[in-house]
């Protein structure tokens, strides 16, 4: 029922104007330039991670949208489309506590396991969920059908009084795209939430996501955001100038016969190449650099459920979207939102359509790649740009040689 939705209002932690994703504000603007000229951008990225607070990002206003896990996915869908939203903290009422977070790879597996199901004859047989309209299917349901094992990590969440350096190290140990932000007990809250519908929140307690409030979902670019806009980035472009096939921050393979190998092997290890050879998926075992991403893409003439499979298992807000494994070239890629869109759509659009088909027209080839050879501030000020946690690193021949991610670069900077 609707009354399973929970909306948590949050306010503000500090002025805005102290806020170090606001242009205005830098510490490093009362150091000595001398001083600043002596440490590495690295350097002075790390030490401001290290001083700044996790609850300094939390908006002026705005607010966290929860599901309680027996909500509908019909009201779920909805309720992320009416507040543009990819993702929102589960609840689960009969433990009394937060135990994930639903994001759009959740709802790539449950169409790709539609699809898998349609093209075996199986469609809504033995009176699975693809038999159920969406407004009877419980997000419950859907995560103990499509996640191996829905809730079997602890809920990783932090504090407010948390610095960036650590919300950052907990991101890449977990690889995590989205961490709340709880007000566990520790720090100055913002005041108490309001509830519009579901089950009334406990009082706050130590467990992780036990009887909290969620402040703010905290994500890889809403770090990377400080950065690009403090005023050390935006006034020295030389800072960030080296090029990122030199810092071995991504994953990218040495040429396009390599990058062929592995997209093969990825397809191949996702029961979606008949008869091409398996094979390793690591980019380090075929001469090139393994980042935080699998160099994988789906083919533009295969059924669009085989592209949402590899979302479903790989993860990630950006798949490539390749004519063919020979030739490599970038055509579209799949997004987190449009997965959410094809999903909004059950019972679902007819997942056999043709991958090129479904997408339509392909985005600007800028807001969806880069080249080996950009430097590492002109792909962090694109990723801020096109609001991306993802881009394809591409030859200039538009061929597929690898990905880099936001947590790619946030390692760099803390390792």
């Amino acid at each position: 029922s609707s009354s399973a939705l929970i909306v948590l209002e949050g306010g503000p932690l500090l002025p805005a104007d102290l806020l170090p994703c606001c242009p205005r504000y830098s510490a490093d603007a009362r150091r000595p330039k001398l001083a600043m000229a002596q440490k590495s951008g690295r350097e002075l990225v790390l030490e401001q991670l290290h001083v700044h607070k996790t609850h300094e990002l939390i908006p002026k206003s705005g607010k966290v949208v929860a599901f309680d896990l027996e909500l509908s996915l019909r009201h779920a869908l909805d309720a992320l489309a009416e507040h543009n939203l990819a993702h929102a903290p589960l609840w689960d009422s009969a433990r009394q506590e937060f135990v994930t977070v639903l994001q759009g790879e959740d709802f790539a597996q449950l169409l790709a396991r539609y699809g898998r199901e349609a093209a075996a004859g199986a469609a809504g047989a033995h009176g699975g969920l693809s038999a159920r309209p969406a407004d009877e299917v419980t997000i419950r349901e859907m995560l103990r059908a499509c996640r191996p094992s829905p809730t079997a990590l602890a809920f990783a969440s932090l504090v407010p009084d948390e610095s960036l350096y650590a919300a950052v190290q907990r991101m890449i140990e977990r690889r995590l795209h989205h961490l709340p932000l709880i007000d566990g007990g520790v720090g100055v809250a913002p005041g108490p939430p309001s509830h519009q519908g579901g089950p009334p929140l406990p009082e706050p307690a130590a467990a992780p996501g036990s009887g909290s409030t969620i402040l703010h979902v905290l994500t890889p670019l809403r770090v990377l955001n400080c950065i690009v806009h403090s005023p050390m980035f935006q006034s020295d472009v030389g800072m960030f100038g080296e090029r990122i096939m030199d810092l071995g921050i991504a994953t990218l393979l040495p040429n396009h016969g390599a990058a062929a190998s592995v997209v093969t092997a990825a397809l191949t290890a996702a029961g979606l190449a008949e008869g091409m050879p398996a094979g390793p998926t690591d980019a380090a075992a075929h001469g090139g650099v393994q980042g935080e991403a699998v160099c994988m893409a789906a083919l533009a003439g295969a059924p669009l459920w085989h592209a949402l499979m590899l979302v479903g298992q790989h993860g990630g807000s950006t798949l490539p979207v390749v004519d063919s494994v020979d030739s490599l070239v970038v055509m579209n890629v799949l997004t987190e939102e449009r997965v959410l869109a094809f999903a909004r759509s059950l019972p679902p659009v007819d997942l056999h359509t043709p991958l090129s088909t479904a997408l339509g027209s392909p985005p600007p080839p800028e807001g969806v790649a880069c080249r080996p050879t950009d430097s590492l501030h002109a792909v962090m000020a694109a990723f801020s740009r096109h609001h991306a946690e993802r881009l394809c690193i591409t030859d200039d021949g538009g061929r597929l040689l690898g990905m880099v991610t936001v947590l790619d670069v946030l390692k760099f900077f803390t390792t």
